[in-house]
């Protein structure tokens, strides 16, 4: 009983320390609410966000994904008024806001950059016509996006919504509507400017690729296959952006169009796995190539360990479980054996992120392994899948519909080892006793 008191006792105190008065949205704020207040549904709701987002103890996680929600729906309310620049301003603000107090939770900010990104393409989309009208606060906002520090600006050079479309789409505008460009290009100049910087600080393909083939690649030139993600390639990107100029002009936006931006550097990367399949090695006819699928999964791996790659990491995982496949069917267990690990590591390090694909993964190699027929080979698998572990429920709480809140990995996982369990029940006896 006491330490149930204890406790009780202990959550007063938070409750005491954490408790606030009264909360009231700022002035700058409520202009959010007076633009919507013909509409009793989304008034009500922009005042309750407000509120929570005012409240000292704000909870990004929570709040970001329904403030994000709630601007893709409304923008167009908020375009439709005269006072849509404000408005934007104001928004745009709280995004910034979490981006500023979310330094420490790099998952968190970038969800929050991720969110502000969305919301701007959207937002742009809706006011192509009137463009001129927001040349002071898309100024003002481009400025501050530029003055932030680099590790947020990286969220932008590498995410799902990247810069160089939104300029696209600005520069096709500004021609009609008279729009300087000026805070637009310096923006999109220091984002190229990361983006070259950060390909250079990874090693250079094609050396690293030479390096890890080995006896593989004997008498087999890639060369021209690596050439545009070449350290002298990206130089001199980086060469002609500092020759560049930044002006108001369409001309010098332009001009920044036409060198790659970082989505067009990770299709490259993308390309190349299944183009070293198909390039052929100056071998005879009468001795294939043995080791395509062999060197397609060592730049496989390269672009799992690239963290700038990450967009296409879920996607490499399957094609890597698909050449690993096909190498099971092609190769001994000796000359696979270490693509094998490697691949069960990545399936490890990728599990929390990417847990269905990685336990997808997982079942199809053990259906492979047991077809085969070899022991070593099934002894392996089946040891690196007990490395891999097994992925509890780990409830950690209910969720808003009272619903409890598990690993989701954990369902999937109980599938996997039970469909390989039926396959071979005496090899899988390890499992049980994982």
């Amino acid at each position: 009983m006491s330490s149930l008191t204890e406790t009780s006792d202990a959550l007063k105190a938070n409750l005491q320390e954490t408790a606030v008065g009264h909360v009231e949205i700022p002035t700058e704020h409520q202009i959010l609410c007076d633009l919507v207040k013909e509409y009793r549904g989304i008034h009500r709701g922009v005042e309750e966000l407000l509120l929570e987002i005012s409240h000292p103890y704000r909870n990004w996680n929570l709040l970001l994904p329904r403030l994000r929600a709630f601007v893709l729906k409304n923008s167009q309310l908020y375009c439709r008024s005269a006072q849509g620049p404000a408005a934007f301003k104001q928004f745009s603000a709280l995004f910034l806001q979490a981006i500023a107090e979310s330094t420490r939770n790099e998952q968190l900010r970038a969800l929050a950059m991720e969110s502000l990104l969305a919301y701007v393409e959207r937002f742009l989309s809706l006011i192509s016509s009137e463009l001129a009208d927001y040349q002071d606060v898309l100024d003002h906002f481009f400025q501050t996006m530029a003055e932030l520090d680099e590790q947020a600006i990286m969220f932008m050079v590498q995410g799902h919504h990247p810069m160089k479309k939104m300029a696209t789409n600005l520069l096709a505008s500004a021609r009609e509507n008279n729009f300087d460009l000026t805070a637009t290009t310096a923006l999109f100049h220091k984002i190229l400017t990361l983006n070259y910087t950060y390909w250079l600080s990874e090693e250079d393909p094609l050396p690293w690729f030479q390096d890890e083939c080995g006896e593989m690649c004997t008498s087999w030139e890639a060369g021209e296959l690596f050439t545009s993600i070449s350290h002298k390639r990206i130089s001199s990107h980086l060469a002609s952006l500092a020759e560049a100029s930044v002006s108001d002009s369409a001309e010098a936006l332009e001009k920044l169009l036409t060198l790659p931006a970082h989505m067009d550097i990770v299709r490259l990367y993308k390309d190349i796995p299944d183009k070293l399949i198909t390039t052929p090695a100056p071998e005879s006819e009468e001795l294939p190539d043995r080791f395509t699928e062999n060197r397609k999964l060592i730049f496989l791996f390269k672009i799992m360990n690239t963290s700038g790659l990450y967009l296409i990491h879920e996607e490499t995982l399957r094609e890597i479980n698909r050449s690993l496949v096909t190498l099971i069917h092609q190769q001994s267990f000796e000359e696979i054996e270490s693509f094998l690990l490697t691949t069960m590591q990545l399936l490890k390090e990728n599990v929390r992120r990417y847990p269905h694909t990685a336990l997808q993964c997982i079942q199809v190699l053990g259906s492979e392994a047991f077809r085969r027929g070899s022991s070593r080979l099934a002894e392996t698998f089946l040891w690196e899948t007990v490395r891999f572990g097994f992925q509890y429920a780990n409830v950690s709480g209910v969720d808003d519909d009272w619903q409890p809140i598990t690993n989701p990995a954990h369902l999937a996982n109980i599938r996997a080892w039970l469909h390989l369990i039926m396959q071979e029940p005496k090899w899988c006896a390890t499992l049980f006793s994982a």
